[in-house]
């Protein structure tokens, strides 16, 4: 009996483990999509100060 309960348990415990992989595999793919939105405002700031500015940001972005 303890056998068999212990090879449920193994079983259980490598089914969450790849739940787990595959939740941590899709974690990555977020945050690599949130980097690159993130990245992507900050060149709109960016460009955003430079008109704000008088055109600082534009020379910047062009030099």
């Amino acid at each position: 009996m303890k056998g068999k309960e212990l090879e449920k348990r193994i079983e259980e415990m490598e089914a969450l483990l790849e739940l787990m992989e595959a939740k941590y595999e899709e974690m990555k793919r977020d945050n690599e999509i949130l980097r690159r939105a993130l990245e992507e405002l900050r060149r709109e700031n960016e460009l955003l100060r430079g008109e704000e500015g008088g055109g600082r940001g534009a020379e910047k972005e062009t030099s």
